[in-house]
Order: C-alpha cells, then structure tokens, then sequence
C-alpha cells in the first residue's frame, strides 16, 4: 500500500472527513517531508500515539475491509547510557558536584536520571531521581566512593555510566601538630574585658600584640605554618629583643612559568604541595594558598605575580639562650622524643615578624587566536609595561589608556588575595589591567591600618648542650618528608600539564565531552577513559600530598616512584595510573579563506570558495575550549575548537565553516560565497583566517621528579 494511502486511510478511520485533506494546501510531490517512513515515528513518546493518528483495530468498523490495521506504535525502548559522569570535589567540604551527559530518552514515559553512591567495600545507594543533569551532594566524611548513572523510563533503565573512586573530605592524622598561617595569628583579635552577659568591652590588638602573638612560636617547616603555641620560658614583651621602623610601600611584577616559581613569588614557605587547581588539596589555607590554588596553565602560557607590600615593623626575638627554652621540652630531645617535640614545638622557631598589610594578584594573559609562546611574549610585553609604570608609585590614568590600547583584543584572568588593611578578602576577580591597577592605588592611597604579620624568618632550635651532633641529627625527620612532598608537588603540576584540558570546572563540561570524544577511550582496569584516569590520579595525589604533610600520617609517605608507594583506592603503584596519561604538545593548523568578485554587468554574478587544512598526525586532537569568531563586520556561526578572524566582508551570501575527521586527520573546512551586483555596481570580497588549536597526544614522555 502507498504511504499516502495510508494515511488517508488512518485519518478516515479515527473520523476525519477525507475532503477536510484533500482541501488542505499539501503538496502532492512523494519527497514532500510528509511521505517520510515509518521510522520518522520513533522519536515520538508514546504519550503522543494518538496525536500522530496510530491506527489499531479498535478504531477500524469490523465490516470496512478497507481500513488498514498494519500500523501500530513503535515498542517502548529504554533510553540509551549516559556517556560520562564528572565528580567535582572541594579540599575540606563534604559537599561535591556531580554531571553528566544526556541520553537519548528511548521511547516511554517517566524519563528520568538515577544516580548512585558505590561505597568502596560497602553498599550502594541511590541519592538521586529526577530530569536535571547537575547535582550538589552531601557525600559526609571519610567517605571513599564512585559515582554511577542510570537513565531510565517505564520500558526499563540503561546501563551505569561510572565514575573512579574518590576519597572525600578524608581526615587525617596531623599527629597532634596544629597549625595556622601566619596572617591569621592575631588578626583583629577581641579580647573580652568583662563577663557580663551584656555587651562585652572589646579591644583589639595592637600592632605590637599582633607580633608577640607569633614572634618565637614553633614553625611547621614543611605546611609553611606557625604553631599555636611557644616552648621558650620568656613570654610576652620578653620575647622581644628590638623593633626596627621599615615603613617602605613597593609594587613588584614577576613574571613565572613553574608552579615552583609561583610558589616562591607568592611566599609559600613549603618546597612540596601541588597544583591546586588540579590537585584540589591546600596545605595550609593562607589566602597566598588560595591564589596559588586558583591560578591555572601556568606551564603553559606563564603568569605575572603582581605584589603590592606596605611594610611598617619588623620585631626581632631574642636569642635562644635569653628565650630559654622549657625544661619539659628539653627533656623531650634528651630522651629521643624528637616527634613528640615536634608535635609541640615544630621544627624552627619564629625569629622576627614584620607586620603590615599586602596585596597578592596573578595575572594570566588570554588569547583565543595566540599561541602558548605568543602569549608568553604578550606577558613579557605586560610586566615590562607595569614595571615601568609603578616606577613611581602610582598608576595614572594616561598609563592606564596606554595599556588598554596596547592589550586590545586580549583578556585577561586576574585573581588576587589582600592581607591586612581590614580582615583577609575571599580571592577578587578582576576583568582587566586598568581594574587593577585602580584596586591597586585605592589599597596603597588607603588610611587603614589594621595591620597583620605579613611576613617571617625562622632559625634552627638550638642542641642542648647535653646531647652531641649536629642539629639535623635531631630533626631528622621533616627534611626527608618535606623532600618526598617536593616530587609530590611537581608530579602534580605535570599531571595538570596532562589534563587540564580535562577538567569540567575550568573549561566545562560539554567541552570536555568533546576533547575526550576526540581523543578516544585510553582504557585500563574497567573501562576507564582519559577523563577518569585524570580524576583518579588527582585523588591519589591529594593522598600522597597529605601522608607527607601531616605527621601522624608519615608511615604512609613514600615517592611516588617508589616500589612501596601503592594507590591504596585503585589498588596498583603509585604512578601505574599517571603513566596512562599521554602527555599534550601543542599543535595549530591554520589557513586563509580569500575570496573576491569584482561587479558585472548583469547581476547578481557570484563567486565562491573553500579551503582545508588538517593536522599533520592522526594522534592530534582539536582543542574545543577556544571558540570564537573575531570580526567588525560579518560574523559567521561559530564553531567549537575553530577560531576565525574575518578581516574584509561585504556582499556575502554564505559562509560555513567545519572541524572533521578525514581519513583519521582532524581537519578544518571553509568555503564562502560572495557576489557582484549588477550595473557593474560593487562586488563582493570575503576574507579571514581560520585556525584550529590542538593537543598532540604523546604516549611516552615521562615524568621529572
């Protein structure tokens, strides 16, 4: 039977008048879109059967041999698996972020998601139902767990898409040493002169109270932290030997391309810790932990730390001999207790204290159409300018128009931390130079002084005069940890060189979709693709980074290449999984779409145009975060992963533009057209670059630690 029959046949069975059709304006040519097959219907839920005019017996007359009664709904179908799940964990916060992708929903009703937490050696529970695909969860503590989702209708449910194991806001062992960032000790601190159950008297500390708070307290030389408490026998104003006037302000600009580097420029007094921003674990806290934490692809395109120091006194302790230390914690080295001292005293004490107020910023360069290195050498361009600007300084308002003209077109991450001059802020985010440099004058022009310690030096406790050696036969303990912590740090900062592009919450999640679409599924031990292989390695590092950092937890720290150090979640050596990772080299394909056509005499005359270029190695894939097309004038849809710049256009009458994959090569693709009006009028012109950015995976390239 012929489509059309069919359907005049369905339409007379349900009761509508074959006249009422044949009135309507429906083409009769057979690729009109309404002779689609059957298979156009299977899009269609099934709560929507009636409206499409299903046929079935019951709406036929028994005694009408006409009526067609071969036509049923489609089957109800479950929905497909959803492709991925991301975990998004905060350091310290039980609460996480879960995402996934869609699914097709299948035929059926009641479409909807169901995830699932999977303890590790424990139960699994469903903590979600329902039609979003975000998700925040309170996960507890000490919770080691993988995420799954299901989607599901009234015809049944899909596979579990799954993610790794994760350990999250996992406790650990400080063995007993507490400590804080040194900012934090005598900050506006209230202290209550009156018990009444009223207002209380309320004074705030001096500036010499906020040094003598810390100034001899122990020192966690490995956190870059200060103990709360000190093991002198001098307290008070008699810890204190001199106080020397410093009252200077400066800026200073620096430009780093090592999270080493960056660590150093922000005064993090700590040789391990990691990358933050993809580690997510922060020892310490400080608000120059945060800020380091925050700033990403540092390796890649490098980032200026901008300081802005108010120093005003720096308090100097007395010596150790006038200190003198108390016969409790001198009778702990005595008898080889050096863990137990440590726990108390830690591994240095605070030796002067400068206090006043600072501002910490890191400046990242942004550019959809450069390159790593073009951008490097645009920040170079930008700490020269700056350095030359706050030569006096201040920052005027003809310098600040300077550099708006010299950065047109580029963007820039600003993230900065303030200490001192009022509490310390949550970090500030800044959209431009100018912004910074007026944030910048307004906090040196300021008549605030709620000063803090802003910095510190520290010296070795001395060996009591009873025991023999050098003082690091004492302290044995923390170099050999703080050293371990250090390959810690830098195998993070080179996982992050592997997986950034990897990581929803910096580049999105639909983006990362994408770029491990592209890439394809590295698999190993279940199913795990490039994305999870990130998270999980990630997780282990945040362990690794902790076992070393706190010292009830150093049985457990070991070098990452070391044959004891075990992934005790995924259960292999330590760097089985990071060696997964392939690493990313940059790539650029790029071309030129030029087109013209002069007028003519009878119009419109056209002309068109295409071009394509493709990566050099089947093994490169596109780099979906930049997306932008970049004109004054036409502006054609845009693409993930291609960057236009459309110099010239006028009398365009289309322009597309594509990434592809040609015989395992990803490709770019324009083609254009332009015309001529008639008359020998105007003609038409089309001009603009085409570039697509990418990753080159690299299999063998090791790690340095």
């Amino acid at each position: 039977m012929m489509k059309q029959n069919k359907i005049l046949l369905m339409l007379g069975c349900i009761g509508l008048p074959l006249s009422t059709y044949a009135d309507s304006s429906v083409p009769v040519d057979s690729t009109s879109p309404f002779y689609e097959d059957s298979a156009q219907f299977n899009d269609v839920a099934s709560t929507s059967e009636a409206g499409w005019g299903w046929s079935s017996a019951a709406f036929c007359d028994p005694y009408d041999t006409g009526c067609d009664t071969t036509i049923a709904p489609p089957a109800d179908t479950p929905p497909a698996t959803p492709k991925r799940i991301t975990v998004s964990r905060v350091a310290g916060s039980p609460t996480i972020k879960l995402n996934w992708a869609a699914a097709s929903p299948g035929i059926g009703s009641n479409f909807r998601y169901e995830v699932y937490q999977q303890l590790k050696n424990g139960g699994n529970s469903r903590i979600y139902y329902g039609t979003s695909r975000t998700i925040n969860y309170n996960a507890g503590s000490n919770t080691t767990a993988k995420y799954q989702v299901k989607a599901c209708n009234s015809a049944g449910c899909s596979a579990l898409s799954e993610s790794s194991y994760f350990a999250i806001n996992t406790s650990y062992n400080n063995g007993g040493a507490n400590t804080m960032p040194l900012e934090s000790f005598g900050l506006n601190a209230a202290i209550s002169l009156s018990k009444s159950s009223t207002a209380a008297n309320v004074h705030t500390l001096t500036e010499t109270d906020t040094a003598l708070s810390v100034l001899g307290n122990g020192f966690d030389a490995i956190k870059g932290e200060v103990f709360g408490n000190t093991c002198w026998s001098a307290s008070g104003a008699d810890k204190l030997s001199s106080v020397q006037n410093v009252n200077e302000q400066k800026y200073s600009f620096r430009q780093v391309d090592s999270y080493e580097s960056l660590a150093t420029s922000l005064d993090l007094k700590r040789s391990g810790g990691g990358s933050l921003s993809f580690g997510g674990f922060s020892i310490g806290g400080s608000g120059s932990s945060s800020l380091y934490s925050e700033t990403s692809k540092v390796t890649e395109s490098s980032v200026i730390v901008a300081s802005f120091v108010d120093q005003r006194k720096k308090f100097q302790a007395k010596q150790a001999y006038e200190l003198g230390m108390a016969s409790n914690y001198t009778n702990l080295l005595t008898a080889g207790q050096k863990l137990e001292f440590r726990k108390a005293c830690g591994d240095k004490f605070i030796d002067t204290v400068t206090t006043g107020r600072k501002m910490l910023f890191t400046i990242r360069v942004e550019s959809v159409s450069s390159s790593y290195s073009e951008i490097k050498n645009k920040t170079l361009e930008l700490k020269a300018s700056l350095d030359q600007y706050s030569a006096d300084g201040n920052f005027s308002s003809s310098e600040k128009s300077t550099l708006e003209q010299e950065f047109r077109g580029y963007t820039f991450e600003i993230i900065g931390t303030q200490t001192g001059g009022s509490a310390p802020s949550n970090l500030l985010r800044l959209n431009s130079i100018t912004e910074l440099m007026t944030v910048l004058n307004n906090f040196a022009d300021s008549a605030n002084d709620d000063l803090v310690a802003i910095a510190s030096t520290e010296r070795d406790y001395p060996i009591p005069s009873s025991m023999s050696g050098s003082h690091f036969s004492v302290f044995t303990n923390y170099p050999v940890y703080r050293d371990i912590l250090t390959a810690w740090g830098r195998l993070d900062s080179q996982v992050e060189q592997r997986c950034w592009m990897l990581n929803s919450d910096k580049v999105g999640f639909d983006v990362v979709g994408r770029i491990a679409e592209a890439m394809g599924m590295t698999f190993f031990q279940g199913n795990v693709s490039q994305e999870n292989l990130c998270s999980a390695t990630k997780d282990m590092i945040d362990r690794g980074i902790n076992y070393c950092a706190n010292q009830g937890e150093w049985s457990n720290c070991k070098l990452p290449t070391a044959s004891a150090c075990i992934d005790s979640i995924n259960q292999g050596q330590c760097m089985e999984r990071p060696e997964l990772l392939s690493f990313k080299q940059f790539a650029l394909a790029e071309a030129r779409l030029d087109l013209a056509r002069g007028g003519c005499a009878i119009g419109p005359c056209k002309k068109s145009a295409s071009i394509q270029q493709c990566f050099a190695t089947s093994n490169t894939v596109p780099d979906y975060s930049r997306n932008k097309v970049i004109s004054s004038s036409y502006v054609p849809t845009s693409i993930p992963g291609l960057v236009v710049t459309v110099d010239r256009a006028w009398q365009v009458n289309y322009v597309r533009n594509s990434i592809s994959n040609a015989s395992g090569k990803y490709c770019l693709g324009s083609s254009a057209e332009v015309y001529g009006k008639g008359g020998w009028g105007s003609g038409g012109r089309y001009e603009a670059n085409n570039q697509m950015f990418g990753f080159k995976l690299i299999e063998n390239i090791g790690y340095s630690l």
